[in-house]
């Protein structure tokens, strides 16, 4: 795996990382409480612009991935847990990174 110096994987003090803090704060922003690893996308009432809205705003976490938002925005449409779609965001920024290294 390559060394990543993206925000997005970076992990903060308390050990979220990047993305993850981005997702939670977008899934807050749209849906008003902060989600669990489990927490289901299409539970809290989530649409598809819901999605797109989130997928957007945690994307800016790491600007120098190509299409995370797609690539967010499907997981979060497909996948619907929280986990999933963080585990699966971070898997794409680990291959832009692994590929260009």
């Amino acid at each position: 795996m390559a060394d990543v110096g993206t925000s997005a994987t970076q992990q903060s003090p308390n050990g979220v990382d990047g993305l993850a803090a981005a997702l939670a704060q977008a899934w807050h922003g749209v849906f008003g409480f902060l989600p669990e690893e489990d927490s289901d996308f299409y539970d809290a009432g989530g649409t598809s612009m819901d999605a797109a809205r989130i997928a957007s705003l945690a994307a800016e976490s790491a600007p120098d991935i190509e299409d995370l938002d797609v690539t967010l925005m499907t997981a979060l449409l497909n996948e619907a847990r929280f986990g999933d779609v963080r585990r699966l965001g971070l898997e794409s920024i680990d291959r832009a990174h692994g590929s260009s290294a």
